[in-house]
């Protein structure tokens, strides 16, 4: 599921709670969904983790320098030490998805 399934899916579901008059401003589901995805980044990238509870975590965690070699001409190449961004996976999601 990709984002914009992501938002159709949700506003499909909110349909079903919200009373009719509430339907004109569904665009607000699609300016949410891009608010917290935007929100979770700019976090992590500042270094903090953000922590769902029962979801996840999502964090950086660094990558340590090594050797790699080009796969073209065959050289070694030393890669730097960088951040690469992670996600661990919370005990409610992961048990739900046992149960599946």
């Amino acid at each position: 599921m990709n984002k914009t399934e992501l938002v159709k899916e949700l506003r499909r579901r909110l349909e079903r709670k919200l009373p009719k008059r509430e339907w004109a401003r569904m665009e607000i589901v699609e300016a949410t969904v891009e608010e917290l995805l935007s929100l979770i980044q700019e976090t992590v990238w500042n270094g903090e983790a953000v922590s769902i509870r029962e979801f996840g975590k999502f964090y950086l965690k660094k990558a340590a320098p090594r050797k790699a070699r080009n796969p073209k001409t065959g050289k070694p190449v030393q890669i730097p030490e960088r951040l690469i961004p992670a996600f661990k996976v919370g005990k409610g999601f992961r048990n739900y998805v046992r149960r599946k």
